[in-house]
């Protein structure tokens, strides 16, 4: 028995070992993406100092006429014309890069923008909470953890049915 335990534990190793080098190689295998300039979302980064340059930002809609967008870094708010933007409506969230005139407008590639709805986020996040309980309730309910052997093994009565076939008998 105890040879068992040591021979899976000896293979969980060998797979946590054999996780760790791909990722390495995934990671050492594809060049670092090209740095597309400055965000002006960094705190301590001023549009002027950019200016002529490729940068890169996102912030809120606060003006469609024209599209205006604040930036906020942490600790002050910026707000940032820009020229070429994509339909937007205020309130939604807007990603884009481009480049800063002198007089502090971002002309963009409207074709690269990402617009999105402020509930978007939200709506994400919750709905993985919600997969994620799914997945849990059906893992405990349908398995359990054998310390003698460290593996997962199938229950022989579910948790939902032991418990739903006790209401029913005493109803």
């Amino acid at each position: 028995m105890a040879t068992a335990v040591g021979y899976r534990m000896g293979a969980l190793g060998v797979c946590v070992v054999l996780l760790v080098g791909l990722f390495v190689l995934a990671g050492a295998g594809y060049p670092a993406p090209p740095d597309s300039g400055p965000n002006l979302a960094d705190p301590d980064v001023s549009p002027k100092n950019f200016a002529g340059e490729h940068v890169e930002t996102g912030g809120e809609v606060i003006a469609t006429d024209p599209v205006t967008i604040e930036i906020e870094d942490g600790t002050s708010t910026q707000r940032l014309p820009v020229k070429n933007a994509p339909d937007v409506r205020v309130g939604q969230g807007i990603i884009v890069d481009g480049t800063l005139t002198t007089d502090g407008t971002l002309v963009v590639n409207r074709d690269r923008a990402v617009v999105r709805e402020p509930w978007e986020t939200t709506y994400m996040y919750a709905i993985s909470v919600l997969g994620a309980l799914f997945v849990a309730v059906r893992i405990f309910d349908g398995w359990r953890f054998d310390l003698n052997e460290i593996a997962f093994s199938p229950r022989d009565t579910p948790l939902h049915t032991r418990y739903l076939s006790e209401e029913d008998t005493d109803g």
